[in-house]
């Protein structure tokens, strides 16, 4: 899955949540307005018919690999305000955007790794695993990463869709996040050396 997350201090917005429920529903509200864009930009970027032929979607299954569907793709980019689960390395996210399609995914990220597309291995190759092209075609990778757009660089990382909505957007939906975080978080702590946490409306 491809995403954009924004870290803070996760363990501060669960206090909030608990203590200050009107500051925790004004903040998502605030990250919302900061997000949205960039969503709606990303979606925009996904073209309403496949770059190829063989990617389209059809009636009948046809291997594992997940076929191109444009509305699937739009309605998988989508964001979160809340505090993301602890993943693997110890961290957590206060927001993110998300491609949560298979097929968004692959659009997203293709060639990132490996420019020329997967190591070819044909498809009588043994063994299962992933990584590898077991296509009839030994260029196969190759052609299917020309005929995707290029890889557009942001701070977050390479990408056609997130990614290049957030290096376009230049930092103002990240602002707007990080200042409603830092506005909410005065505000707890004014009302924590006020005695006044748990109280709020």
């Amino acid at each position: 899955m491809a995403n954009v997350e924004i870290r803070g201090n996760s363990d501060l917005r669960k206090a909030m949540r608990r203590f200050a429920p009107d500051l925790e529903k004004n903040l998502r509200k605030e990250i919302a307005s900061g997000l949205k864009p960039v969503v709606a930009k990303a979606r925009g970027y996904v073209p309403a018919n496949s770059p190829m032929s063989g990617w389209a979607a059809r009636s009948f299954n046809q291997g594992k690999f997940p076929t191109f569907n444009s509305g699937i793709i739009q309605r998988g980019i989508t964001y979160s305000a809340s505090v993301s689960k602890v993943n693997k390395n110890g961290f957590s996210s206060m927001a993110g955007i998300y491609n949560k399609s298979a097929s968004g995914a692959i659009y997203e990220t293709a060639g990132r790794k490996n420019p020329a597309g997967q190591p070819w291995v044909g498809s009588k190759a043994g063994g299962s695993g992933k990584g590898v092209s077991r296509s009839n075609n030994p260029t196969a990778g190759q052609t299917f990463i020309n005929n995707l757009p290029p890889l557009i660089s942001s701070l977050q990382g390479r990408g056609r869709l997130i990614y290049r909505a957030w290096a376009e957007d230049r930092g103002i939906a990240n602002g707007i996040v990080m200042r409603a975080i830092d506005k909410s978080i005065t505000e707890f702590y004014a009302r924590s050396n006020a005695g006044s946490l748990g109280k709020a409306a």
